[in-house]
């Protein structure tokens, strides 16, 4: 007895001296990474057996290892004090456009869409948009917290935090239309926290709907025709969509208690059930309170996430980590929209859970960062 309550102890220790930070985010991101291995590995039994010469353990090794490596980015980037973080905004804004740039010319195109490049001599494929999200964000935070000490005084001031999101924003649109709208949503929501006033935010807005228009009307986007097609099947009530209709049938089966671990039948029907649908396999085998456990998971990720803003001192901190909170949980909450049919389909994944190595590793990137920022006071004298 004594020997296993000094291990607790030293345990206990070992957590409070290197898990800096809230321990209700880290509850909440250790939660999600391990609950989303047994997921995945269920959801991905068949593509496994099918793609990969009868090796059903594939992808479970390849999701242990991307949360594994998710959860090490997530470490080491939470020692950081987030006000090194400073100087790294602009220039990873503009790496991330010279990037979609090159995807724009040079990226590998899965399902009519180049949204990846090869990453030389390695040969694994990167997701620039991954990266500009979290860059576009940090450096929106630190325009923000500048205007924030100065006041708002004129609309001149507005003019380069519009062109960067506008830029970063119709970059992504030509391959993926639903994450060029969340992360505008995302920008929008940052201002409004930042206190621009109501009359630059709604000059800001109108901005963004002419010139959205303007990329549906000149149908510039890769996957402009899929999105069409999805929105009038969502509208049309005699025909539902293959995947959302697999959807539903998997979520009926899940009932309150669900079917148990690794006991989807829809997984071997439902495509992309381990990245876009995975919520769907989650209410099939763990039920209701599965999935309402995983929902107040990304609520108490946003709740916990926005106390930063609280803070007086730190302006710059406050608006990064409810930028970068707001980025996860609305992508968490539209994947599960999609699912249960309260938006057409959209391809997005759900954060920490979904199949996908350069999407755990920015959530991860970005997890560290509100980590870092939860970590103590600080005062930004220099930003």
């Amino acid at each position: 007895m004594d020997s296993v309550i000094r291990l607790k102890d030293l345990t206990q220790a070992w957590f409070v001296k290197n898990l800096k930070g809230d321990p209700w985010l880290w509850s909440v991101a250790v939660f999600l990474l391990v609950g989303g291995v047994p997921v995945v590995y269920s959801a991905s039994v068949m593509e496994a057996y099918l793609e990969h010469n009868g090796d059903t353990e594939y992808l479970l090794y390849k999701q242990i290892q991307s949360a594994g490596m998710a959860f090490l980015v997530m470490y080491f980037v939470h020692l950081i004090p987030y006000t090194k973080f400073v100087i790294f905004s602009r220039l990873g804004v503009w790496l991330s456009i010279i990037l979609l740039f090159l995807t724009f010319f040079k990226g590998i195109n899965v399902n009519d869409a180049s949204r990846w490049v090869e990453i030389p001599f390695i040969n694994r494929r990167f997701q620039p948009s991954e990266l500009a999200k979290v860059a576009l964000i940090a450096h929106l935070a630190l325009v923000l917290a500048r205007r924030f000490k100065k006041g708002w005084n004129t609309l001149e001031s507005l003019i380069e935090p519009i062109f960067m999101i506008g830029l970063v924003c119709a970059l992504i649109y030509r391959s993926n239309i639903s994450t060029s709208a969340l992360l505008g949503a995302t920008c929008f929501m940052m201002m409004y926290v930042g206190k621009v006033p109501i009359k630059y935010l709604f000059f800001t807005f109108c901005v963004f709907i002419f010139f959205s228009g303007v990329l549906v009307v000149l149908k510039l986007g890769q996957r402009g025709g899929t999105a069409e097609k999805r929105i009038e099947q969502f509208f049309n009530s005699e025909k539902v969509e293959y995947q959302a209709s697999h959807a539903f049938i998997a979520m009926a089966r899940g009932g309150l208690t669900g079917e148990g671990v690794a006991k989807s039948r829809q997984r071997r029907y439902l495509p992309h059930s381990n990245s876009d649908f995975v919520f769907a396999i989650i209410v099939e085998e763990y039920g209701t309170l599965g999935a309402i456990f995983v929902i107040c998971a990304f609520l108490l990720l946003l709740y916990r996430g926005l106390k930063a803003i609280e803070k007086p001192k730190r302006p710059y901190g406050g608006l990064l980590s409810a930028g970068l909170t707001f980025s996860i949980v609305f992508q968490a909450f539209a994947t599960m929209a999609v699912t249960v049919g309260l938006f057409p389909v959209t391809g997005q994944t759900l954060p920490f859970i979904s199949k996908g190595g350069t999407s755990m590793l920015f959530t991860g990137l970005a997890m560290g960062i509100i980590l870092s920022v939860s970590r103590g006071e600080l005062e930004e004298k220099t930003i």
